[in-house]
C-alpha cells in the first residue's frame, strides 16, 4: 500500500491532535468568557450602586433643602406665610412650608417632665416630608426629638402646652414621627405644630430638586422679599456636598467605566495565542483552498458557540454576586448587560481582524517548523 501525500497525512496527524486539545480549549475559552465578563460586569455594578446610594442619602440629608429668611430680623421683617405656602404650587418647588418660632414648650403625658421646644409650622409641613397627614391634631417630630421620651408614631396622647407667662393648656394630638427629615438644627430637635398660621413668619423652608437647585434660589429670594424690595436670605441646609463627590460627573468619570476595554484586550489576546497555536491548521485551510472568507466564517462561528454559553454564565454570576453584596438590582441589570453587551461586540470586531490576517500554505508552515 502507498503512503499517502504529504498533505494529506499531516493534515490527518493534525485532525488527530485538534480532537485531543479541543474540548480543553474550548473549555478554557467558555470559563475564561464567563470570568472575565463576571469581573467587568460586577465591579461596574458595585461602584455604580455605591455612588447611587451616596446620592440617595445625600438627597435624603437635604442637599436640596433650603431655608429662607429675612434679610434682617432687627428692622421687624418677617416671611409671608402664604407667599411661602404658595412656593410649593411653582415649577421646580416640590413642598414648601412657613415655621413661627415660639417661646412655649411642650410636655407629653406619658413623660411628665420632659419639656421640648414648640414651632408653629403651616400644613406643607406633611407634603415636605412625604407623611400623612392625620385626620385630628397632628404633633409633627422628628426621631431625635421624639424617641428619648419614647413617643411613637400613631400615637394619640395628651400634650401640655407651656406659654412663656407659665399658662398650661391641655392639647390631644396624634404623634407624626418621622425617621429621618432634611429640617434645619433648630426644627430637628422641636415639636412642630401644624396649624392654619395667617400672617408672618420666622422663616420658609422649600424644597427643590438637582434640576432647578440653581434657579430656585435667585427665585424665591425675590418672590419671599420684604414690603421695601429688600431680599430674602436664602440658606442651603447643606452647604456643601457630605460625601465629597460631584454627583453630577462623577457617573461619567468613574474609573471602571471602561472596564469592558480591559476584558476586551484579555479575550482578544487569548483567542489571538489560541489561533496562533493553530496556525498550521489554518495552513491545511488555505493549501486546500479555505481563503479568508471561510476562515472568518469558522472563526466566528466558533466564537460564538462558546462565547455566548461563557457570558450567559458570567452574567448570571456577576448579578448574583451583585445583588446578594447589596447592589441596587436595576443598576445591577443595566451595568452588567451593557458592560457584558459592550465587551462581547468589541471582542468579536477584533476577531474579525484576526481572522483577516493572511495565513501561509502548508509549505509555509512547514517551513517555519524547520
Amino acid at each position: 500500500m502507498s503512503e499517502s501525500p504529504w498533505p494529506v497525512g499531516l493534515a490527518v496527524s493534525e485532525g488527530v491532535a485538534n480532537a485531543r486539545s479541543g474540548r480543553w480549549v474550548s473549555l478554557i475559552i467558555v470559563v475564561a468568557v464567563a470570568w472575565i465578563t463576571t469581573g467587568v460586569g460586577l465591579a461596574n455594578a458595585l461602584e455604580v450602586s455605591t455612588l447611587s446610594r451616596a446620592e440617595e442619602e445625600w438627597i435624603a440629608a437635604g442637599a436640596f433643602v433650603m431655608s429662607i429668611e429675612p434679610a434682617s430680623h432687627e428692622t421687624g421683617a418677617r416671611i409671608d406665610v402664604a407667599a411661602c405656602e404658595r412656593l410649593s404650587q411653582t415649577d421646580g418647588i416640590s413642598a414648601s412650608f412657613a415655621v413661627a418660632v415660639t417661646t412655649a414648650t411642650i410636655e407629653p403625658s406619658n413623660a411628665p417632665g420632659t419639656l421640648t421646644t414648640l414651632s408653629e409650622v403651616s400644613p406643607g409641613i406633611y407634603p415636605f416630608l412625604d407623611v400623612r397627614e392625620p385626620t385630628g391634631a397632628g404633633l409633627v417630630a422628628t426621631a431625635t426629638a421624639a424617641g428619648p421620651i419614647g413617643l411613637a408614631d400613631g400615637e394619640d396622647t395628651i400634650f401640655t402646652r407651656t406659654d412663656a407667662s407659665g399658662t398650661s393648656t391641655p392639647m390631644r394630638a396624634t404623634a407624626v414621627i418621622v425617621d429621618r427629615a432634611a429640617l434645619s438644627a433648630g426644627l430637628e430637635g422641636s415639636f412642630m405644630l401644624p396649624a392654619l398660621l395667617t400672617g408672618e413668619a420666622d422663616s420658609c423652608h422649600v424644597r427643590t430638586d438637582a434640576a432647578h437647585i440653581e434657579a430656585v434660589p435667585t427665585y424665591v429670594s425675590q418672590a419671599l422679599s420684604a414690603p421695601d424690595g429688600t431680599l430674602a436670605i436664602v440658606r442651603p441646609l447643606l452647604s456643601t456636598n457630605t460625601y465629597g463627590l460631584d454627583f453630577a460627573t462623577a457617573y461619567s468619570n468613574r474609573i471602571l467605566t471602561g472596564a469592558w476595554v480591559g476584558g476586551t484586550v484579555a479575550l482578544t489576546a487569548l483567542w489571538a495565542l489560541v489561533q496562533r497555536a493553530r496556525r498550521t491548521r489554518h495552513a491545511i485551510y488555505q493549501t486546500f483552498g479555505a481563503h479568508s472568507r471561510a476562515r472568518l466564517t469558522m472563526q466566528l462561528t466558533e466564537w460564538a458557540a462558546l462565547s455566548l454559553p461563557g457570558a450567559t454564565w458570567g452574567w448570571g454570576i456577576a448579578t448574583s454576586l451583585a445583588i446578594g453584596l447589596g447592589a441596587d438590582p436595576g443598576i445591577s441589570l443595566t451595568q452588567i448587560t451593557l458592560q457584558i453587551i459592550a465587551t462581547w461586540c468589541a471582542v468579536s470586531i477584533a476577531i474579525v481582524a484576526i481572522a483577516l490576517i493572511p495565513v501561509g500554505t502548508l509549505l509555509d508552515a512547514l517551513k517555519d517548523r524547520s
